[in-house]
């Protein structure tokens, strides 16, 4: 019996990991085929070759020795991410690994888990493949796919297994990437309608005035589709973190080069942009366009929204390990349930304003995730017809980092 629980044990195991092997299998064939062309660096070609050949028909063609005990699989089991059970022929529950050991006996979500795994695992026994999608509401929401399958060895039915996967990030993940889509081509749809409306309305006219009022117009709408354009490929590389660019930076530095760059903004609205920052340098590692970056977004988005003759102000102070960078303004604010929502990629409080504004909706996102990227984070407080204070927390420079960076000959900014 324990010999048919092990087999049955090794099959479960090699069904577990039959995605994980095609992926490996996948990767091995493009890198066969890479090396298939390369006789550098003192290795025939034949060789290599041969020797990777070997490697993938390994990996393509697992096995599981017959003296691998029935601990070892167990042990290996606990080991995935996904929770699986195994019942032999009769039904009866042989393993339970550690994701799949808290629904037996458990309570609410746990409890509905438990019966769908006893469901997949009776059609399983009787020779079917079922899976089926549980959604349990929190909090946390989760989703879970459950699949189960038989267990066949030498035409036999031996058993069968129910394997849990946990896919509430995917689908999360793949919600974010259709309302990015859908965001996109709304905002891509809007100056590309009024640009193609513009030049209708041009065709045939004759008067100068109204022919430089709309040349004006078309003006503005390129400028806006280039913005976005600008800023959706800013945070695709942004997203992508700091990647070797990794300097040490004198923050002031960044605070002097953004604040210069909304001046003229700031002056036509007649807002006083005030700076105070403390007298010591202060370093942080990072990527020194990427901080800019950041930082101009929080003033570009106080000036925006400050009513002219208004004050914006961008502070540093340095609390310990952590320096916090804030930028202040008194403009319109921000309502209270939308606090949480304002990092998010194309999300205004207000659409129609942002509209005449000019802006994007991606400057929040962008500041987000270059706060991530440094090992920070953003925190907002603000109160509608008040204003905003927007802070970028970035943790000091350490002595050790700067040592790194010196004897590896990194430039200092």
């Amino acid at each position: 019996m324990l010999l048919l629980t092990t087999v049955m044990l090794a099959i479960a195991l090699v069904a577990v990991t039959a995605v994980g092997l095609r992926q490996r299998s996948e990767h091995l064939e493009r890198v066969v085929e890479l090396l298939r062309f390369s006789g550098d660096d003192g290795l025939a070609p034949s060789t290599v070759e041969q020797g990777l050949d070997r490697l993938q028909s390994r990996v393509m063609h697992p096995s599981v020795p017959s003296e691998v005990s029935f601990d070892q699989l167990a042990a290996a089991m606990d080991e995935m991410p996904t929770g699986a059970v195994v019942a032999d022929a009769g039904g009866q529950i042989v393993l339970r690994n550690r994701v799949a050991s808290p629904f037996a006996g458990g309570r609410h979500g746990d409890a509905l888990v438990e019966a769908a795994i006893q469901a997949r695992l009776k059609d399983a026994l009787n020779g079917d493949t079922t899976d089926e999608e549980l959604r349990l509401h929190g909090p946390p929401d989760r989703i879970l796919f459950i699949v189960g399958s038989p267990l066949i060895l030498n035409g036999e039915l031996i058993g069968a297994i129910v394997l849990v996967d946990d896919v509430t990030e995917q689908h999360r993940i793949d919600s974010v990437r259709r309302d990015f889509v859908a965001n996109v081509s709304h905002e891509l749809r809007t100056p590309v309608g009024a640009l193609s409306l513009l030049a209708e309305t041009l065709e045939g006219e004759d008067d100068p005035e109204i022919i430089q009022r709309f040349l004006g117009r078309i003006q503005d709408e390129t400028t806006r589709l280039a913005r976005l354009i600008d800023d959706l490929l800013d945070l695709s590389r942004i997203e992508g973190g700091v990647g070797d660019r990794v300097d040490s930076i004198e923050l002031g530095g960044v605070i002097g080069e953004s604040v210069a760059a909304v001046r003229e903004a700031a002056k036509h609205k007649n807002i006083s942009v005030a700076v105070d920052i403390d007298a010591a340098p202060i370093q942080v590692r990072g990527d020194h366009g990427q901080l800019v970056s950041a930082l101009t977004n929080l003033l570009e988005n106080a000036v925006k929204y400050t009513a002219d003759g208004g004050d914006v102000a961008c502070r540093m102070v340095s609390h310990g390990q952590e320096v916090a960078v804030a930028v202040v303004d008194s403009g319109v604010g921000i309502p209270q349930k939308d606090h949480h929502r304002v990092f998010e990629r194309f999300y205004r409080v207000d659409r129609g304003r942002s509209s005449t504004s000019g802006g994007t909706g991606l400057g929040l996102a962008i500041v987000r995730h270059v706060a991530v990227n440094h090992g920070g984070r953003v925190e907002v407080i603000s109160q509608e017809g008040v204003g905003s204070t927007f802070t970028m927390i970035l943790p000091r420079e350490t002595v050790e980092q700067e040592s790194e960076l010196t004897e590896g000959g990194v430039a200092h900014e």
